[in-house]
């Protein structure tokens, strides 16, 4: 039988006893041998000019405290630990001379790169090398998955003396409070023990496991043969600011390439041969990315680039193909150094499958590609050039789904002696032009060739736009940067105070540092009575997150709260452990109100009897694997002291299994008519208990806030208080609804009879609820009370316009009740010819003004001549698509505290040019034109404002509003009059099952001549004197990605 023996990996002086202190202590005292290797030298963890010798001093006097002196110091970088190269040799050459039967390394899941490379590194170098049993030990935070603890009371005071022989260490960072609160924590798992340490424990067989599931896995391809140029792509793959990726390259030079500056990378070197689609196919052989990229020797990646593309695709399961916009640098080789020239293009395409007809518009390298594509399709390697275009084009013609990220991530570089010659020029001297006719033979062969041209055409005009607004974008981006450098001077001012106040805080006995010592001295100040009841269901939780859950609560700045913690009845041994261990919880019991189910009623019945247990006049219900922000109550605390609200909430981040941020979720302000669409509001959600219990509690299980939420759609903004900062973090475990909505469609039939059920109680008629499937949500219809329209259009020179939107009300509209008033604002000849044959239509009125065109004045006018109760302001570059649109506009005025109705319009070419308008206090306003990350604008909705080219109000309202403002003739009229709307009290819909042609300008004209470019400042001018705090946007919400989904890494049960 094999003696046991322990072999500890760690990245610095100090991980070893962080990690694993008290297991290696009582092997040891089991006669164990236990062996420790360090592997860099800790030099990152000393001032600038302290020899890092220290830290091995350090770290012998704190083995010393566990009796262990069995130490190698391998003096490897900190911070570059190597990933390849010779430190594979030192693991297996170890490994092999040790013998052990047990390796400890730092989780899988640490975020420090040196602890994520250590074990890569081992295991890669291991892999077929040896079997035995791997122990991921955490360090400082607690690892979101362990399943082996070990009860380590006995050697806790050893382990506290060797990490206080760190004193270099502890002078920057608080580890004894850290091991302390984390052996606490894991003594709870491991029944209930004083202290305990917790590890992954993995039995491997040697095979290949990606240990790193948690994210994905990226194969980057890298064909070469010239380490000159080779070695400015490999640096820019280690600038990635996403590491989780390796390196294929695939080497056919005629020498050895020496790698030894780019061993921080995962390389594996494959030979190759003088076929470019050979060696593509080679590199493809040799991956196990779940994601696949490409870069020649003489590209380079941007330091975000494998991360945006990744956070593009990785939430999309549908997305097979993702790429991004790519700059063409004309350079120069000068011996070994690489000199840019110019740039001659930027290759930054939206996605249309004919483009690739023309010929490939998206380099190789700024493409992310599925594996999966690979496993039926190939380079061509009959191809000796364009074998990238070929393929691509097979892939969309093969019907993949291809998604363009409007962002420049990548540098496609050129080398070529004539540095004023085009892309097409250079491709041309190389002789690749005589093979185009190769390729495209290959791609008619599947499609009609008759659709060349017509494509062709098409995507020029649109690569032209795109190219015009994406340079416009980086003219403002650049402006933007001149603003954070102003904030970062402020910033650095704040900080110093921030400082005296830490000292104030020491002085008063809080011991926490810097932010937390301070919002800990602010919830002092704050009354102590019990403010917020917080709601907990539990049903046989993960361990390992319910204590997250607990310990987010646990540490809470502000104090004035209380648990009302109800067991739905977990028959799950761990969980109950947990709970009972709640009992003598310092900071919890003398807070907790618990009640135990007999048996499972689900989670509104455990919601209701919590409810009950409360005590405090404000319930927040918290799930029972999400976790609150250290702030949170103290924020709300601090909001109730100015005002007495009965809802708040806070906008939220959702994280994944293992605790990583996937997006942060900026929420809308109070927007009642949002929620009949979709629940924004969700999570973190605090309630007047006593308007809670008028109410009955919660009801319909799994949509049960979302019903609370319709319930309190009468409340008026002032009684609603949004917390813009995200101070709740939703979990996304799976089978969760915050993983994927689809996993439980039974709370979707539940959240169609809640709203069902509100829309009755609304009193309305023909009910219609079905999914959202482009947003999430549901789109819901009802009938429309249908009141008279008067349809006011002011019209100009725009013939042909006014026909085409005269005859889409006449002809195309289903809406019983309208009267159209045409006001002819100094008409050309033509159009007072067209306006006389509609002179006895018996549904329209003409009136004539010849006043230099004011929009406002010529609207007001119209209403004037009108009697109807609804007023539709309509512009005359407005086609009619659906004979329903009127009808569902109206549905949304007959709520009650809707104002005004607006229009989702589209460019003649179905671009989006109109989805609500958003405000700004520094440039006034402008229309959405974007559904968003995530489509969060996708749905009808709440917005500040929209268009007067579509919008529909009531005459009452406008009377109240008193008209629009004559004082803008031209521009903000529309925006203006929305906002006098809100100022009533009143809100504006965004009604996006309304879609309409908008073909802008024509009613007006261009902006181009030096008259009206002054009216429009002078209208920017008096927009701001007038509206300044109100021109703050607040309904527009957004998502701020940085993982859209992970995967969770299996472990065996333990």
């Amino acid at each position: 039988m094999t003696k046991e023996t322990s072999l500890v990996f760690a990245p610095h002086p100090d991980d070893e006893v962080l990690g694993c202190g008290g297991y290696i202590a009582k092997q040891h005292s089991k006669g164990v041998p236990v062996h420790i290797i360090v592997v860099s030298n800790g030099a990152l963890g000393v001032p600038k000019g302290t020899s890092p010798a220290i830290r091995q001093q350090e770290c012998l006097a704190g083995l010393a405290h566990l009796d262990i002196d069995n130490v190698l110091f391998w003096d490897y970088p900190d911070g570059a630990v190597p990933l390849s190269g010779d430190i594979l040799h030192d693991y297996r050459r170890l490994v092999s001379e040790i013998k052990p039967t047990h390796l400890l390394l730092p989780n899988p899941q640490e975020s420090h790169s040196d602890h994520i490379r250590v074990t890569r590194g081992v295991l890669n170098a291991l892999e077929g090398q040896w079997q035995g049993t791997l122990l991921f030990y955490e360090t400082i935070h607690p690892a979101p998955v362990v399943n082996y603890t070990v009860d380590i009371t006995s050697e806790f005071g050893a382990k506290l003396l060797a990490i206080q022989s760190h004193a270099s260490q502890l002078k920057q960072f608080d580890y004894v409070n850290n091991i302390q609160t984390l052996a606490r924590l894991r003594g709870i798992h491991a029944n209930n023990v004083a202290g305990a340490e917790a590890f992954l424990l993995y039995e491997w067989d040697g095979t290949y496991q990606h240990f790193f599931e948690t994210r994905p896995f990226i194969s980057v391809i890298v064909r070469a043969n010239d380490i000159d140029y080779l070695r400015h792509a490999l640096s820019s793959l280690t600038r990635q600011t996403y590491e989780q990726f390796e390196v294929i390259l695939v080497w056919f030079g005629d020498y050895s390439p020496s790698l030894k500056d780019f061993e921080v990378l995962d390389i594996r070197l494959v030979p190759g041969k003088a076929s470019r689609s050979f060696n593509l196919n080679e590199g493809l052989r040799h991956a196990r990315g779940e994601y696949i990229a490409f870069l020649d020797q003489d590209d380079i990646f941007y330091p975000q680039h494998l991360a945006s593309l990744l956070a593009e695709i990785h939430g999309q399961p549908k997305v097979d193909i993702v790429y991004s916009g790519c700059k063409v640098i004309a350079c120069e080789k000068q011996d070994k150094r690489i000199k840019l020239k110019k740039v001659m293009e930027v290759m930054n395409h939206v996605w249309q499958a004919g483009r690739l007809l023309m010929g490939n518009l998206i380099p190789l390298h700024a493409l992310l590609f599925r594996s999966g594509v690979f496993r039926t399709y190939s380079f061509d390697e009959t191809l000796e050039v364009y074998e990238d275009w070929e393929l691509l084009a097979r892939l969309s013609l093969s019907h993949f789904n291809f998604v363009h990220l409007d962002e420049i991530s990548c540098e496609y570089r050129i080398f070529n002696d004539n540095q004023d010659q085009s892309y097409t020029q250079v491709h041309e001297n190389k002789g690749y032009l005589a093979h185009r006719e190769t390729v495209l033979a290959k791609i008619l062969k599947q499609m009609e060739v008759s659709h060349l041209e017509q494509i062709a055409s098409i995507v020029k005009d649109l690569g032209t736009e795109h190219v015009h607004l994406s340079t416009q974008l980086a003219k403002q981006t650049k402006q933007q940067q001149n603003e954070i450098g102003k904030l970062n001077y402020q910033l650095a001012q704040f900080q110093g105070v921030e400082q005296l106040l830490t000292q104030a805080c020491l002085d008063i006995g809080i011991e926490a540092g810097g932010r937390e010592g301070i919002a800990q001295l602010i919830g002092r100040t704050l009354p102590q009575q019990t403010l917020f009841s917080i709601i907990l269901p539990v049903y046989n939780t993960d361990p390992a997150l319910l204590s997250q859950t607990l310990l987010s609560l646990r540490n809470q700045a502000y104090s004035a709260w209380e648990l009302c913690l109800v067991d739905d009845g977990s028959d799950r041994a761990e969980t109950q452990q947990i709970l009972q261990a709640l009992q003598n919880d310092p900071v919890i019991a003398e807070r907790l109100h618990f009640h135990r189910r007999d048996t499972q009623g689900g989670i509104v019945a455990a919601s209701n009897d919590a409810i009950k247990l409360a005590t405090a006049p404000y319930v927040a219900f918290l799930d029972h694997d999400d976790r609150l922000h250290s702030d949170a109550l103290l924020i709300l605390a601090l909001k109730l002291q100015q005002q007495d609200y009965t809802l708040l909430y806070t906008d939220s981040r959702m994280i994944d299994h293992a605790g990583k941020v996937m997006h942060t979720y900026h929420k809308a302000d109070w927007s009642p008519e949002t929620l009949l669409h979709i629940n924004y509001v969700n999570h973190f959600t605090v309630v007047k208990r006593d308007v809670l219990n008028q109410l009955g509690g919660l009801d319909y299980d799994g949509a049960q806030d979302w019903n609370l939420l319709l319930q309190l759609t009468h409340l008026p903004d002032e009684q609603v208080c949004h917390v813009r900062q995200a101070l709740y973090e939703w979990r996304a475990t799976k089978g969760s609804l915050a993983y994927q909505s689809g996993e439980k469609s039974w709370a979707f039939k539940t959240a169609k009879l809640a709203l069902k059920d509100h829309f009755t109680h609304r009193a309305l008629e023909n009910i219609s609820i079905t999914a959202n499937k482009r947003a999430g949500g549901c789109i819901c219809q009802w009938r429309s009370s249908l009141a008279p329209v008067d349809i006011i259009i002011p019209t100009h020179s725009n013939l042909r316009g006014l026909k085409i939107a005269i005859s889409g009300l006449l002809q195309q509209t289903d809406y019983p009740q309208f009267r159209i008033i045409i006001i002819a604002n100094r008409c050309l000849e033509p159009v007072r010819d067209y306006l006389d044959t509609l002179q006895s239509h018996p549904q329209i009125e003409i009136l004539v003004n010849d006043d230099e065109f004011n929009w406002s004045a010529l609207n007001n006018q119209g209403v004037l001549a009108g009697e109807n109760p609804n007023l539709l302001f309509l512009n005359d570059d407005i086609e009619i698509k659906h004979p329903t649109w009127l009808r569902n506009m109206s549905r949304y005025l007959s709520l009650e505290g809707v104002g005004a109705v607006g229009a989702t319009l589209f460019y003649p070419n179905g671009r989006l040019q109109h989805n609500g308008i958003e405000t700004d206090p520094e440039w006034i306003a402008r229309n959405i034109d974007e559904w968003g990350t995530k489509n969060p604008l996708r749905l009808t909705r709440n917005v500040s404002a929209v268009t007067g080219a579509c919008l529909l109000t009531q005459r009452e309202i406008w009377e109240k509003v008193e008209r629009f403002e004559e004082r803008l003739a031209v521009y903000y009229n529309d925006v203006d009059f929305c906002l006098a709307i809100r100022h009533h009290g009143l809100r504006i819909v965004q009604a996006n099952d309304v879609e309409l042609t908008h073909h802008e300008k024509a009613t007006y004209g261009s902006d181009d001549n030096p008259k009206k470019q002054a009216l429009s400042l002078k209208e920017i001018n008096f927009m701001m004197e007038k509206w300044t705090e109100q021109l703050t946007e607040r309904y527009k919400p957004r998502y701020e990605v940085q993982a859209q989904k992970t995967r969770i890494l299996q472990v065996p049960n333990g």
